[in-house]
């Protein structure tokens, strides 16, 4: 009776790191199979070298790198533009109805709009710069967030330039068709902004 008890507890221990075994290959699998596309799908996105470089990427696995690159190309002409004032990286970026579905009060809709925000405010921080701290690409639509920096040179809002530093954030979802971004949905830190060009008391 003790030979066939020890002789059931072996085979019991033996199916137990059997099934721990099949259990450990299965979860390396799943992990792998994952978490592998998105990787290959971000090694295969290539960036444009002399317009901004996202930190920070992430990319939808489901799309293709061929969809992807191009999105992501687009993304950062659009920021090329923002980082630079250079208004040929908009029609390279932007469809001509190209709609800002939070247009801030006084400011054009479509392209122009764009442009004349632009153009406005490098009168007050003619040397502003953006950078894309995280890139997110999920079917048509990309998520950025993104940092603005400058120096506080011009005049805006009839207040003085003080000749410091401008540094605030911002994020920007851009819905894309047929290759360019046809609408966005963009919130700035503004308080931030407003505080360092004296427009609004930081106490």
């Amino acid at each position: 009776m003790m030979g066939l008890q020890k002789r059931t507890f072996r085979s019991i221990v033996n199916i137990t790191i059997v099934l721990g075994a099949i259990i450990m290959v299965a979860a390396c699998t799943k992990t792998n199979t994952d978490y592998e596309p998105a990787k290959t799908a971000h090694a295969e996105i290539q960036l444009l070298k002399d317009l901004p470089q996202p930190k920070s990427m992430t990319i939808d696995s489901s799309l293709k790198s061929k969809e992807a690159t191009a999105m992501v190309q687009t993304a950062q002409r659009f920021y090329g533009f923002w980082n630079t004032g250079n208004e040929d990286l908009i029609s390279q970026a932007v469809a001509s109805s190209f709609f800002d579905n939070t247009l801030p009060k006084g400011r054009p809709q479509g392209p122009k709009g764009l442009l004349f925000a632009s153009s406005n405010f490098r009168k007050a921080v003619p040397d502003l710069q953006c950078t894309i701290e995280d890139l997110l690409v999920s079917a048509d639509k990309v998520t950025a967030r993104l940092s603005f920096t400058g120096t506080y040179k011009g005049k805006f809002m009839g207040k003085t330039p003080t000749g410091k530093p401008v540094h605030f954030f911002a994020i920007d979802i851009l819905h894309f068709s047929n290759g360019k971004i046809v609408e966005d949905w963009h919130l700035e830190d503004n308080l931030t902004l407003m505080q360092q060009l004296g427009v609004v008391s930081e106490n």
